[in-house]
């Protein structure tokens, strides 16, 4: 397995600290607002990088941490009226919520800065003890001269930094790019006691306090969005490794943004959209599907029509996964087709190759429709065989779990259905809507038999105005 490390910019083959076991760290939201489409972005991809380490063999021990005390935070709870932790505990609960209908695993654990106060403070003072540090009258700072390396995550020099920073005010910074580990905050706001005095932690501290204390002194991976690449783990980097002396990240991965008209998909932009108000519009399987095309590393623009017609390639997969298990078990023929099975495991090989491959989710799809190329060749041969199709299904379903696609069937709108049946003559409609369903389409049949075939499309249409679509093929109609 190879992955791309943004540190040295190249392809490199993974090799975990400990045989066997991966240590994962991924920056979580801040949580003042529900999570959008861009968050989503950045959490399928790395659901999905988890679930293939799983897949691989490996335990996987994933860490995301809530940022639950910030400005964005506090601002927030001024204009709403409400005490900071309480409106941060509310989003952090609906931002999981949000990810879970997403079909994202949940993380091994969710470390709060709030709860890691102590931790922070002990990282913060071995940074002073050991020259890393200094104080000002507004906070604790970290001295970025000290770190001869810094700008090696982001691949920028010194001279660049200090001409992209700028000194606040009321800060007496030795250097523009030093960044703060403590800020002093007034008696009035939210703040946590210290031997530096009342204040909170600066934003890159917390996560280096947390990796540190939940994963070790050294990680196997660690990312984000890569709008973190810098400053937030830059600086991460920096005073991680000055307090420990050692590598704090063997891997670093890094998401591309999903994007709107080409620019990234922000609350401080204004362009986002609610992971809620998405799962309005379109199927958890279909956003799922629309990110997985891309590779994790590239952008995506935001599109409605491309999120829809992942739903629709969607169908047509479960549309031949159907028929593949209904033809197994009634096919006559039991003995195995050895050249159809031979193809399905070299395809199936390949795509495994492809997903060793930096995650390559693009090209292992061309292999997973390739591999739904030839289980519908199979279909449509004289003699299908039940057995290799029963393990063409298998492989299928293999790669389904890995994507976390879910086939599970709509709930049939049993109420509408009725009325339609009602409609259509019907004085009596069943009582299931599974019931109504073979009722409609019998209606259907029999209308197509008479070569009625005004009363067989407006019954494809009353249907279709309830997301139903029939498909008619080898004689039988069915639906999705």
């Amino acid at each position: 397995m190879r992955i791309h490390n943004t540190l040295t910019g190249k392809k490199e083959e993974f090799k975990p600290l400990r045989e066997g076991q991966v240590s994962m760290y991924v920056c979580g939201v801040t949580t003042y607002d529900y999570s959008h489409l861009g968050h989503a972005r950045t959490y399928v991809s790395f659901d999905v990088i988890r679930r293939y380490l799983l897949y691989s063999g490996y335990d996987v021990k994933f860490i995301q941490n809530v940022t639950d005390v910030d400005d964005k935070i506090i601002n927030r709870a001024k204009e709403a009226k409400q005490e900071p932790l309480s409106l941060s505990t509310k989003f952090d609960m609906l931002s999981r919520e949000d990810f879970a209908s997403l079909s994202i695993l949940p993380a091994s654990l969710y470390p709060k800065v709030t709860e890691n106060i102590p931790k922070i403070i002990s990282l913060v003072q071995k940074l002073l003890q050991k020259g890393f540090a200094y104080e000002t009258k507004t906070g604790i700072y970290f001295d970025v001269a000290k770190f001869p390396s810094y700008g090696k995550l982001s691949h920028q020099n010194m001279q660049k930094i200090k001409s992209g920073a700028r000194i606040e005010v009321d800060e007496k910074k030795k250097n523009p790019a030093d960044f703060a580990l403590w800020k002093l905050v007034p008696p009035d706001e939210l703040g946590f006691p210290s031997p530096f005095g009342r204040g909170r932690p600066g934003w890159h501290i917390e996560c280096s306090a947390m990796a540190l204390n939940y994963a070790g002194e050294t990680l196997d991976m660690h990312g984000g969005a890569r709008d973190l690449i810098f400053p937030h783990h830059e600086n991460e980097i920096a005073q991680s490794e000055s307090a420990t002396g050692k590598k704090f990240v063997n891997y670093w991965v890094h998401t591309g943004f999903l994007t709107v008209n080409g620019e990234k998909m922000a609350k401080s932009l204004g362009n986002f959209i609610t992971i809620r108000v998405a799962l309005k519009k379109f199927d958890a399987n279909a956003i799922r599907f629309f990110f997985i095309q891309t590779h994790y590393r590239s952008p995506i623009d935001f599109s409605e029509e491309a999120i829809l017609s992942a739903g629709r390639t969607l169908d047509g997969v479960f549309g031949t996964l159907q028929r593949a298990r209904e033809t197994a078990q009634t096919s006559a023929n039991k003995e195995e087709d050895s050249e159809f099975e031979e193809k399905i495991e070299k395809t199936f090989s390949s795509l495994l190759l492809r997903m060793d491959d930096d995650f390559d989710t693009p090209n292992a799809l061309a292999s997973f429709f390739e591999m739904i190329s030839l289980t519908n060749s199979h279909l449509s041969s004289p003699r299908p065989s039940s057995p290799t199709l029963s393990h063409a299904v298998r492989k299928l379903e293999t790669i389904l779990e890995i994507f976390a696609i879910s086939e599970e069937k709509k709930e049939l709108p049993l109420g509408k259905l009725q009325k339609i049946l009602v409609e259509l003559g019907e004085k009596k409609p069943p009582s299931s809507a599974e019931d109504c369903m073979k009722k409609i389409i019998q209606m259907r049949d029999t209308a197509r038999k008479k070569k009625d075939y005004a009363a067989s499309d407006k019954i494809r249409a009353m249907l279709a105005k309830e997301g139903i679509t029939l498909e008619d093929e080898g004689g039988k109609t069915t639906y999705k």
